[in-house]
């Protein structure tokens, strides 16, 4: 009984191991250099099937934040998760920080990699970025899923709102590693979200590169007055899997999503669902896939 308890122990130690050294390589970065040598993207790359899932991630973190669902979905699909450029340890040699130019990056990831049936998963800022992608009406993109995205469709800013956003603008651009972090405290998280998560969101938005996390803010936010129009251009169904710490105004997008649209709801998590309750997000997320064959 010893012995096979022993035996039972080192067994379950290997298994351990296994699985760890499967974490690491899932989780060791590769690099692809697109664009004529300007723009070097690192990414994960996990799993195989007939289906492509590229995610995004938003503002200011990195691809680290897809982790539990790259190891999630890599059992039924080729997934990717990119570092876009200016974040991570992507880069990128331009001073131009617009939607369209990660736009212009993702659609030359998914060529040079010769990805297929691609579904663009995209966070928060990454949501305008998954749109224009999709505007560029490319034959490999099957579908789109916005995460805590397009929920202001039509919401009219109040005087003192617009002011408000003008004067944040002014001291991100003066003190960006102190205002950006002072940003995800008022506005980003959940009553429930874990200080865990709350510092690894901070820290990460302080170290980012300022100049990069001002331009994409701005230009973000310029781009986002235009979202109505676009998603009128859409030719894709809109998926969307939003938090309920803000409301979604689907009365906006049932005006403008010409080729219909879904909402999932995640309740009590703060504007990252897929690292606050990542069990949850990924059998939401799983069923929005379903849906989508």
């Amino acid at each position: 009984m010893k012995i096979r308890a022993i035996l039972l122990i080192v067994i379950a130690l290997l298994s351990g191991r296994v699985s760890n050294a499967q974490t690491q390589e899932i989780m060791t970065a590769k690099q692809l250099t697109i664009r004529d040598g300007q723009v070097e993207i690192n990414y994960f790359q996990h799993g195989h099937g007939d289906t492509t899932l590229l995610f995004l991630h938003g503002w200011c973190i990195d691809r680290t934040y897809w982790k539990n669902q790259v190891e999630y979905f890599s059992q039924n699909y080729n997934v990717y998760a990119i570092d876009l450029p200016g974040f991570g340890r992507s880069k990128a040699k331009r001073t131009n920080w617009t939607i369209e130019e990660y736009a212009n990056d993702v659609t030359a990831f998914i060529d040079v990699m010769d990805l297929i049936n691609v579904i663009i998963i995209g966070h928060s800022m990454a949501g305008e970025i998954m749109l224009q992608t999709a505007l560029s009406k490319n034959e490999k993109i099957v579908g789109i899923v916005g995460i805590d995205n397009f929920k202001a469709i039509d919401v009219e800013f109040t005087a003192e709102e617009l002011k408000q956003m003008t004067d944040f603008f002014a001291m991100l651009e003066n003190d960006f590693k102190n205002s950006a972090p002072a940003y995800a405290d008022m506005l980003l998280f959940h009553p429930t979200t874990s200080k865990e998560v709350k510092d690894r969101v901070k820290k990460d938005f302080a170290n980012s590169d300022a100049p990069i996390g001002y331009g994409t803010f701005k230009n973000l936010m310029q781009y986002a007055q235009t979202d109505a129009q676009r998603l009128e251009q859409l030719n894709y169904k809109l998926y969307l899997i939003n938090s309920d710490g803000f409301p979604t105004n689907e009365t906006g997008l049932k005006k403008h999503c010409k080729n219909s649209f879904q909402v999932e709801t995640i309740s009590a998590t703060g504007h990252y669902p897929m690292i606050e309750k990542p069990t949850e997000f990924n059998l939401i997320l799983e069923k929005v896939l379903t849906e989508m064959k």
